[in-house]
């Protein structure tokens, strides 16, 4: 059931409430600011956690409005999430409340990243939180809730304002926190230089400033983080935080991938073309394995679009290896399992993350990936299934990317067992494993959770 606005063709017919059958399924309120059928990364995560929980309890989310105009993107948005649920129908046990944007957030938030585009952007999100809480409190007061859960946006710096309702409050799976090491600036814009280095000096502020996350992570009954060191700095807030991936694998059926090296090493890079994703790192990495005579067994795929676009293409023409990659601009969202099927690998060159879900859909697909050894994806890879890299300065990301896809290209039977590995590995990281362990957390709460007797379907 959709509550807060008439969005057209959503509202008259898509999302129902079904009533619990035994009439004892707990009322969860999830904060879900990004929450979207139809795309990845932050959508994904509060589409994915919240209409699988439905399966368990009543869930109601409150979200950003669907049909609001605020970025160049929404309106597009709009159309594909209202075909999505059209074609799929109803969630059972899933509620969505709308809130609008207000006023100081359409001001503070006038691009869809924080940036030095968007530089209050977090002042901007903090008052969408405001008016969220607004509606939980009264929601709240009509029928009260057994858990509250603030889930999207995963950024430590905003834990929203759920804690504060008296109920047993959830925060996570969050993130950031971490820095990246000064030698990688030498590659990113002036822009770029100036909001990370910026970035790097406000994290180590934020530990000692942050104190309503401060607080909420005290009161929380449980925190979930996505990386070592957020773990270690909520630690010493004084909260008792626990390790989970944001992202989940989706449940696809991957294939083990073959190669015999009578082809190239079919490689793809998939990201948003600014600084922190690293892909002026991989360009080079493809002429350090041009000069090592494998200029014509390894093939790079890229994926995606973005500020640096123009920059990292007169970069790849710089560096004489234009002929070994491939540049396919923006696929679609639901296009990109058919984009993956052609690869062999997945290089994740991010230099800040939490878990990228591209990751895990490569995992699920059957791709081994190859990444920095650094926040969620330090836990989602293992030599099982891909090849970590030391995320300690730009030449030894070189040098390691450079080694393993080398032996990737040159060594037989190497990139079989990573792939058989990775459908192993996408199975425990999946989305319903997930789910089933946040509903572990209700049930350490003390919150007797009765299983339902119909089983969620996997939209992806």
């Amino acid at each position: 059931m959709i509550e807060g606005e008439d969005i057209g063709a959503i509202a008259q017919s898509t999302l129902r409430v079904f009533p619990a059958r035994d009439g004892r399924r707990r009322r969860v309120l999830v904060s879900a600011y990004h929450f979207s059928p139809v795309r990845g990364s932050e959508e994904g995560i509060g589409w994915n956690i919240c209409s699988r929980l439905a399966a368990y309890h009543d869930v109601s989310v409150l979200t950003r409005s669907w049909s609001e105009k605020l970025w160049p993107q929404d309106e597009q948005h709009f159309e594909d999430a209202e075909r999505f649920m059209r074609n799929n129908g109803p969630v059972r046990g899933l509620t969505v409340h709308f809130v609008r944007s207000p006023p100081l957030s359409r001001l503070l938030q006038t691009y869809p990243h924080v940036s030095l585009r968007s530089p209050l952007y977090f002042q901007g999100y903090a008052a969408w939180q405001r008016a969220a809480y607004r509606k939980a409190v009264r929601l709240h007061h009509e029928r009260p809730f057994d858990v509250t859960h603030q889930l999207t946006t995963t950024s430590f710096r905003e834990p929203g304002y759920l804690w504060k309702l008296d109920a047993p409050f959830i925060w996570g799976p969050t993130g950031g926190g971490g820095n990246i090491p000064w030698s990688y600036f030498a590659d990113f814009s002036n822009h770029d230089r100036l909001y990370y280095a910026l970035k790097n000096i406000a994290n180590r502020i934020h530990v000692w400033t942050k104190w309503r996350s401060r607080r909420a992570s005290r009161l929380a009954k449980r925190v979930l983080v996505n990386s070592a060191d957020l773990k270690t700095m909520m630690g010493r807030w004084g909260a008792t935080p626990h390790v989970m991936l944001d992202m989940g694998a989706p449940n696809w059926r991957g294939q083990v991938r073959c190669f015999d090296g009578k082809r190239p090493l079919r490689l793809c890079w998939i990201g948003l073309h600014i600084g922190r994703k690293g892909l002026s790192l991989i360009l080079h990495v493809l002429a350090e394995l041009k000069q090592r005579g494998l200029a014509e067994r390894v093939h790079l795929t890229i994926i995606g679009s973005g500020p640096e676009t123009e920059v990292w293409q007169a970069l790849c023409r710089q560096l004489g290896v234009q002929e070994m990659t491939t540049w396919l601009g923006q696929v679609p969202f639901l296009q990109m399992r058919h984009t993956f099927e052609s690869q062999d690998a997945l290089v994740m060159s991010s230099l800040q993350e939490g878990t990228p879900s591209v990751v895990m859909e490569a995992l699920a697909i059957g791709l081994p990936v190859l990444c920095h050894d650094v926040a969620g994806m330090s836990f989602a890879i293992d030599e099982s299934c891909g090849v970590k890299i030391p995320f300690r300065d730009r030449q030894t990301s070189i040098a390691g990317f450079a080694d393993a896809a080398f032996r990737l290209a040159t060594s037989q039977g190497l990139l079989s067992g990573l792939s058989e590995g990775a459908l192993r590995r996408s199975k425990a990281l999946s989305w319903d494993a997930k789910v089933q362990e946040i509903s572990n957390f209700y049930d350490a709460l003390g919150v007797k959770l009765d299983r339902p007797a119909y089983s969620r379907q996997s939209f992806f």
